[in-house]
């Protein structure tokens, strides 16, 4: 199998390791491969994942297709779709959760425009949406799409009917009305010369595997401060604290300002073959 870096930027010849900003980085024979920020794929504004503590929709942080290794739920499934509540110290919401949970909605909320459609989100939900939570509580959505969603006419997040008190941006956590990013496209190239292509990840150093940093050979030194702080599919994983247990060689790791997600400055290990979701800052 092959690693693959990210870049951003609206040229092949002119791309970043971060959306807008960051350093300047070359990718061989890159190809545009999805975008982050903005509008999600076509799966229709009703399923747009909601944050299970306020029902405000997510951010769509990033839509990436996917080598084909690396669509581990089949191959007809190209693409993946990552959102972000950064829900953790928002305001709860009553009923929402159980709403999204699959609660028939009572009489009073049915007749609640907000909460309908929070109900409506649920009756809409993705066929194959992964509901992620974080250690802080924070709530995040991973889609995997067929060639027809990942192909389809990008959407809008559904109407802004939220009701009065859901607008303090302290206690909202961040949403698609208010804090989605500029749209950027997503440039896929591989990257040559790690060590651990094809290996998982692992604190210890199973498999074979050699942790960043870790060895005193200066050709590895050189080639980690090359790819430091740049998103990337397979390889070496470079997380601000330990090493996520139950990662696989097919894990993709994501820097945090990319599609506006917020890990505090940090990184994200988001696994598609064994599910596994961490970050830390």
């Amino acid at each position: 199998m092959k690693a693959y870096d990210l870049g951003f930027g609206e040229s092949a010849d002119a791309l970043t390791d971060r959306p807008g900003k960051g350093a300047g980085i070359e990718l061989p024979d890159a190809r545009a491969a999805g975008w982050c920020g903005g509008r999600a794929p076509g799966i229709g504004a009703a399923a747009w994942p909601r944050s299970p503590v306020t029902g405000l929709p997510m951010i769509h942080v990033i839509t990436l297709e996917l080598p084909v290794e690396y669509r581990r739920e089949g191959e007809e499934l190209v693409a993946v779709s990552f959102f972000q509540a950064d829900d953790h110290v928002a305001s709860r919401v009553e009923g929402v959760a159980g709403l999204l949970a699959g609660d028939p909605p009572t009489e009073e909320q049915a007749a609640d425009p907000f909460l309908a459609a929070v109900a409506a989100a649920a009756a809409a939900r993705h066929p194959r949406q992964q509901d992620l939570e974080d250690e802080i509580g924070g709530a995040h959505a991973l889609l995997r799409l067929t060639a027809g969603e990942f192909a389809a006419p990008r959407i809008g997040p559904p109407a802004d009917i939220r009701p009065d008190g859901l607008g303090d941006r302290y206690r909202r956590g961040r949403n698609a009305w208010d804090d989605s990013e500029p749209e950027t496209t997503v440039w896929l190239g591989e990257r040559t010369g790690d060590v651990n292509t094809g290996i998982a990840p692992s604190e210890d150093g199973d498999g074979g595997y050699v942790g960043a940093w870790s060895s005193e050979d200066e050709e590895l030194d050189a080639f980690w401060s090359s790819v430091q702080g740049r998103s990337h599919l397979g390889g070496t994983v470079m997380p601000c604290q330990g090493v996520p247990p139950g990662l696989t060689p097919y894990v993709f790791e994501l820097e945090d300002g990319v599609g506006g997600v917020n890990f505090g400055g940090g990184n994200a290990q988001i696994d598609l073959a064994s599910g596994v979701f961490d970050w830390a800052q």
